[in-house]
């Protein structure tokens, strides 16, 4: 690693270079004697040195004993910008965790979690958010933890990751919400939580082969908590919640649930009280053995009265674009209808409807990325022999009088159920195994890779013949009328579904930029 200064210059007036200590995207930063016999850490700041000094700024006069201190602001002959802070000649965090891969002792990470997180509640309560908490930014000197970089700079130690990390930096511990440009204190409580995850495993909750692998799965990965001892199940689950809401409050309140871990590891975090979310929710505490439901939400929560809302609108247009499509077939087949008979029409139209209805309407209420398959296929096959019965009164099953027991009473007359049964239930078998065989609820995902895609109606279109081969529903008034169904509610529900887009490309590389 070759610095710009080496051993005796003396580029700021009043100190004397030692050597070189470590190298970030912002500068360089060397080992110093003061004139007097100080020792310190000069940081020549190099890059966007305006958000630099902005942020030291900010710190200067910031007193505690867990922060790493920072004296002042200098600017040399060159015009070159130096940050004067405290030397810390202890070993960094990361260094302990490498000699520790199958995770720290307890009473280790009870010590070295409250010293930062005490210093991280000091910055919050002066309105300062840390925003690259890692455990190269984190020593300890004489038994006192020390959090350094709080202004933006970068490690005042060599490095002890891989060149992946080296070159990717804090992606490692960035909250899901940095991608969009949020930042806020819940970020560090994010970031202490994949600290303390670390500490305790010896490893990363998320890693990849690239910075974008690596942010992606903190968007819409939930973490492998199985490694983790009991006793920090809760903690961690809470502060790695995808929704920054449903972490904790405050650094406060995580050091409360932490100090609750005894050296024995065997008191559990006392239940917290419900989050004060925009919209009153229940907040149910979980044992730490069992993970809560937050850690396997992707996505941030929607709100039951938003749910509810976006369905009445997507059933709404699901009327619209049924009768959009159910005159375009029309004018496809103009021959079929020549003699003003409605019935295929309308057939095709209220089959439609009640077929994406039965979809939209379970789906909405499911999460995206998690859930029994099997529990949701059963419901489906349920649903779908709902639409396969109303299948059945659309195609005159209580209304075709030469297939019906006719009982006479007086002057009334009964209507029972058609004669041969089993025909009837072609309908139900139907419906009810092409709603088993495809995984629907998926063309309803608020965070599918596109908006509308051809694979699904493709499926549903294959699935479909199949089907129809197989089971052929009986008196349809033309056998591909099912067939069509499926087709046209595999494209209606994923045109009325909403969609949220992932972080693109161009946001993964500005993170990359910004935080290597």
């Amino acid at each position: 690693m070759k610095f710009t200064y080496s051993s005796g210059q003396r580029p700021l007036d009043g100190f004397t270079i030692k050597r070189g200590i470590g190298r970030g995207g912002f500068g360089e930063v060397y080992f110093a004697i003061s004139d007097g016999g100080k020792e310190v850490a000069l940081k020549l700041v190099r890059g966007d040195h305006l958000v630099e000094l902005r942020g030291v700024a900010h710190c200067l006069n910031l007193k505690h004993p867990n922060l790493v201190a920072l004296y002042d602001l200098r600017k040399d002959q060159l015009g070159d910008h130096w940050v004067i802070m405290e030397y810390v000649a202890g070993e960094g965090l990361n260094a302990v965790i490498t000699r520790h891969p199958g995770g720290l002792p307890r009473e280790l990470v009870r010590e070295w979690f409250l010293g930062i997180a005490r210093a991280i509640a000091y910055l919050h309560d002066h309105g300062i958010v840390h925003r690259d908490l890692k455990p190269a930014n984190v020593f300890l000197e004489n038994g006192v933890v020390k959090v350094g970089d709080y202004g933006l700079s970068k490690s005042i130690s060599t490095s002890q990751g891989t060149p992946q990390t080296m070159s990717i930096g804090t992606v490692h511990y960035m909250a899901p919400e940095i991608s969009t440009g949020n930042y806020n204190r819940q970020i560090d409580i994010y970031a202490l939580g994949v600290i303390l995850y670390e500490m305790v495993t010896g490893r990363v909750p998320f890693d990849g082969e690239s910075a974008g692998e690596i942010l992606m799965k903190h968007l819409t990965s939930a973490p492998d908590l199985s490694r983790v001892p009991k006793e920090w199940v809760a903690i961690i689950a809470r502060a790695l919640s995808k929704n920054p809401s449903q972490r904790y409050i405050s650094m406060a309140e995580m050091i409360r649930d932490v100090e609750a871990v005894g050296p024995t590891g065997s008191p559990t975090p006392p239940p917290v009280p419900p989050l004060p979310l925009p919209r009153p929710q229940r907040s149910v505490p979980l044992p730490p053995s069992v993970l809560p439901a937050s850690v396997r939400d992707a996505l941030p929560a929607i709100s039951t009265r938003q749910q509810i809302l976006e369905l009445c609108w997507s059933m709404a247009v699901t009327v619209a674009f049924a009768g959009l499509a159910t005159a375009l077939w029309a004018a496809l087949r103009p021959e079929t209808y020549r003699d003003q008979d409605w019935t295929q029409l309308s057939t095709l139209f209220f089959l439609t409807i009640g077929a994406a209805w039965s979809i939209l309407i379970p789906a909405k209420f499911w999460t995206d990325r998690r859930g029994d398959g099997w529990t949701r296929r059963m419901v489906m096959l349920c649903l779908g022999g709902l639409v396969g019965l109303l299948a059945c009164w659309l195609d005159g099953w209580a209304l075709g009088a030469s297939q019906q027991i006719t009982v006479a009473h007086g002057d009334m007359v009964f209507r029972l159920f058609p004669h041969d049964v089993a025909t009837e239930a072609s309908y139900i078998c139907y419906y009810a195994l092409a709603f088993f065989v495809l995984r629907w609820w998926r063309m309803t995902a608020r965070r599918r890779t596109h908006r509308f895609s051809f694979a699904p109606i493709l499926g549903a279109g294959f699935w479909a013949a199949v089907l129809l081969l197989l089971i052929k529903p009986p008196h349809q008034p033309w056998p591909g009328l099912a067939a069509l169904v499926l087709v046209m509610a595999a494209a209606i529900v994923q045109l009325v579904s909403p969609w949220e887009t992932a972080p693109a490309t161009v946001q993964q590389r500005r993170v990359r930029l910004r935080y290597a």
